[in-house]
């Protein structure tokens, strides 16, 4: 690592705690620039290095993935039916439609929802 780029890395250490202090003061830019004795020009243009420095560190990445095969795709081992209700019930807006496969507990608290409604 050159000189340079440590000495950068350094500033920028300071500089973020700076601005995480600045953030606990809840104090506009300027008032904390003022009350530190910091030149605001300063302020952001060590703002925008630590936010850029920040940036390359987290570049987003892609990796490959490869395609599942048909032998890692699991089957579904039950069959999945249409809906087509066989009865609804409406009460104050508030619609339950029921098939023969609804379950009997499921039911049970539709309606409980519904006697509130």
């Amino acid at each position: 690592m050159d000189t340079r780029l440590a000495t950068t890395n350094i500033r920028i250490q300071q500089w973020t705690a700076i601005f995480k202090a600045k953030a606990e003061a809840g104090l506009t830019v300027d008032e904390y620039c003022e009350q530190n004795g910091i030149s605001r020009n300063a302020y952001y243009y060590w703002l925008r290095r630590a936010r850029n420095a920040a940036l390359e560190h987290t570049r987003t990445s892609f990796v490959e993935l490869n395609a599942p095969t048909d032998e890692a795709v699991p089957q579904a081992s039950f069959m999945v039916h249409s809906f087509m209700p066989q009865l609804t019930i409406e009460k104050n807006g508030f619609v339950i439609s029921l098939d023969s496969h609804t379950p009997k507990e499921l039911l049970i608290l539709a309606l409980e929802a519904a006697s509130h409604v």
